[in-house]
């Protein structure tokens, strides 16, 4: 019995150490992708208009899980220019106009349609991490291939909400949607 016992115990160790895993590397990932955010922020120009009811805060929105959440918390405070980033939780998909910065999660990747007819016509830059997320319209997306983040941008969508992205920041993305 006691050989089963620990059998059974080698066994759950075994088949959750991946999953023990993979929140910190998830973590890990997801707090590259917050620094990447802040620099897109940094390096694109909203219209004026954009702030006339916010404040001195940029709005960073975020659509996702706790991990999420928490490893972008490493940019919440930081300045962009003269505003300092405010991290909203955007769960419920409320008052998306409120938001400067737009990234959503791969893991709601359903919401997309709906998320982007809320934002229409409004200067949000929207942000995600897969190829859905471009294809369905989004602006910038953050890729993991292979272990290394690629960059894609679709002007097409940014020049439609009036936002400009700097050219610096542009080399090192692949451009997409350029019409």
């Amino acid at each position: 019995m006691e050989k089963l016992i620990r059998y059974l115990a080698v066994s759950v160790c075994l088949v959750t150490a991946p999953i023990v895993n993979a929140a910190p590397q998830a973590m890990e990932q997801y707090t590259v992708l917050a620094a990447l955010t802040l620099n897109f922020a940094r390096f694109t120009q909203w219209p004026e208009q954009a702030f006339a009811e916010s404040g001195d805060s940029l709005n960073v929105c975020l659509v996702g899980d706790n991990v999420v959440q928490q490893s972008f918390e490493s940019i919440n405070g930081k300045n962009v220019g003269d505003r300092a980033i405010k991290i909203i939780y955007a769960d419920r998909l409320r008052n998306l106009t409120q938001c400067h910065v737009l990234f959503i999660s791969e893991l709601a990747k359903n919401l997309l349609l709906q998320v982007f007819i809320d934002i229409k016509s409004h200067p949000v830059l929207t942000m995600g991490e897969d190829q859905d997320f471009m294809d369905s319209g989004g602006m910038v997306s953050m890729i993991n291939k292979e272990g290394k983040i690629q960059l894609y941008v679709n002007l097409a969508a940014a020049k439609a909400a009036r936002l400009n992205i700097s050219s610096n920041l542009l080399r090192l993305a692949n451009i997409v949607g350029e019409n």
